[in-house]
């Protein structure tokens, strides 16, 4: 039996899935293309690693089958973590094209020189942590493949953040979320209350299915596939349950997702926009501002960090220590209405 080239098999690079049946076929597909790779003879897997590495959509190939091999996640790898693997390649590979970087032998420097040319890109610590653990990806797989020995991050570390982490991201005030939500439009409101009142992630807005949104149960809640690809059930409030039955309402043809973007980039110009046009701050908050916002919410409410690490669905309560500190410097709001 003949066995298909690697390099003829490689995954659509931004893979969006959408409804479970799409989700299904998309791994389907991704273990099938892991197993061209995988069903190589050692020799075989190593020349067309050396051949992949002057090939953008092989390597990658390369580095995606080794992911779902070998990777902590194994088969439950999310389409968002192979995103943010396939963005974070791509900027390295820009980055190596531009410095003469030769993948198979790089220098000893190139790795500490790419983490600081990303923190010269103005990224935020968080960012260039994920593009290097992108470009560790890459080599491993190439290391996995026997095309290479290189370790060139082996040692590297991002900067430390000057920024206090009370200081990024803070959420936003009772009083902009109601002024947000005044000014978007039926979407943007779902978008927005998704955030700030489910504390949904980013990424857990843009997938959301509409199958999993229980209008009509005691208590109305959604279904969400969080970190991990953990399913868990979310309450949501009065006023995102009226959002969310307007917008399906009024769109019953746009598909299974509840949002009609399919990306977090997406997601992330309507929330910019809606500031924008409201005259709401939104730089260093951005999307993720507004869970912190529901965070900061629940522990004002409350007084009780558990409920907090329940709502946003923490693994650990010590993520949610942060509530503390942001519901101190949040000011008394009549805004209450849920």
């Amino acid at each position: 039996m003949t066995t298909p080239d690697p390099a003829s098999s490689v995954a659509p690079l931004s893979p969006s899935p959408s409804g479970s049946m799409a989700m299904m076929l998309y791994k389907a597909n991704l273990q099938a293309r892991a197993w061209t790779w995988a069903d190589l003879e050692p020799d075989e897997l190593r020349r067309r690693a050396i051949q992949a590495a002057r090939d953008r959509e092989a390597l990658w190939g390369l580095t995606e089958a080794h992911l779902l091999l070998n990777g902590l996640a194994g088969a439950r790898v999310s389409a968002h973590t192979v995103r943010a693997y396939h963005k974070g390649i791509l900027t390295f590979l820009d980055f190596a094209e531009k410095h003469g970087v030769q993948l198979l032998r790089p220098r000893a420097n190139h790795g500490v020189a790419y983490v600081r040319w990303l923190e010269g890109q103005k990224l935020s610590t968080s960012s260039v942590r994920t593009r290097l653990a992108a470009a560790r990806k890459l080599f491993s797989a190439l290391r996995w493949a026997d095309a290479s020995s290189a370790t060139p991050f082996a040692d590297v570390r991002p900067a430390p953040d000057p920024v206090p982490r009370t200081e990024k991201r803070r959420p936003y005030t009772d009083e902009e979320i109601a002024l947000l939500v005044r000014t978007g439009d039926t979407e943007e409101k779902v978008i927005l209350l998704l955030g700030a009142h489910a504390g949904l992630r980013v990424s857990e807005i843009c997938s959301l299915q509409r199958q999993d949104v229980h209008l009509d149960a005691q208590p109305p809640h959604l279904i969400i596939t969080g970190k991990r690809q953990k399913r868990q059930s979310v309450p949501l409030s009065r006023s995102l349950s009226q959002a969310l039955q307007a917008w399906l309402a009024g769109t019953p043809s746009l598909g299974p997702q509840v949002i009609a973007g399919k990306s977090s980039d997406y997601v992330q110009n309507r929330v910019k926009r809606v500031c924008e046009r409201a005259g709401v701050r939104y730089e260093r908050r951005q999307v993720h501002g507004l869970r912190h916002s529901a965070g900061t919410r629940v522990y004002t409410d409350t007084g009780d960090l558990l409920a907090v690490r329940d709502h946003l669905r923490h693994a650990d309560i010590t993520s949610s220590e942060i509530y503390v500190e942001y519901s101190r410097k949040q000011k008394p709001s009549a805004v209450r209405n849920w």
